[in-house]
């Protein structure tokens, strides 16, 4: 340690005009490191917060990610069930469509049938035959013969070659039995008649 030697009056004069200060209070050791502590453990609960509202604010935006990807997800689902909802009802229309197509195509062809069935009907005159299928397969048809038309009643009644009374038919049933293929019209009396001569003299002839 070096010392000097100074004259009062030179000291006194140096420290008035602060050519001379006095040291600062010496700091104690713990308190400088209770301070450094303190600052360090400031920083420490800073950073830690940063990191914490960092960790929050990550989560936050995932979550909102999340929302939005599930609202995007809700109006696909959405936008598919209407796309679904109106393809099927144009299947629908478009197979409703068919049907009425058919169902008017069906009453028509009906109407037809009818029409026709309903023309031979009225064609068959006194002495015209028809062929009545019977419901049982095993059974062979029945051949009958007009033999009275009333027209009152609208009633035919049909013999068979012996003349027996053997069936009476409304006009409108022997018209549905001709449209249901159970009823068929053969023609009129003298070409059924001279058909019927032709076959019976061919067999005669076979015989002898």
């Amino acid at each position: 340690m070096k010392l000097g030697l100074q004259p009062w009056a030179e000291f006194e004069t140096a420290r008035t005009q602060s050519d001379l200060r006095p040291l600062p209070t010496l700091t104690p050791f713990g308190q400088v490191l209770t301070d450094t502590v303190t600052v360090l453990a400031n920083v420490c609960a800073k950073q830690r917060k940063q990191r914490e509202q960092a960790a929050r604010d990550a989560r936050e935006r995932a979550e909102a990610l999340r929302r939005e990807r599930e609202a995007a997800e809700q109006v696909r689902l959405v936008q598919e069930a209407a796309r679904a909802s109106e393809l099927q009802r144009q299947r629908e229309s478009v197979e409703q469509q068919r049907l009425d197509d058919q169902r008017a195509e069906q009453e028509r062809l009906d109407r037809k049938q009818t029409l026709l069935a309903q023309a031979q009907a009225d064609g068959i005159k006194l002495g015209g035959w028809i062929v009545v299928n019977p419901d049982d397969a095993d059974n062979d048809p029945i051949r009958l013969k007009l033999a009275v038309r009333i027209n009152a009643s609208r009633k035919l009644v049909f013999v068979d070659r012996l003349g027996l009374n053997r069936r009476e038919f409304i006009e409108d049933q022997l018209v549905e039995g001709i449209v249901s293929g159970k009823i068929r019209v053969l023609g009129s009396s003298a070409e059924f008649d001279d058909t019927l001569s032709r076959v019976v003299g061919r067999i005669r002839v076979g015989r002898n």
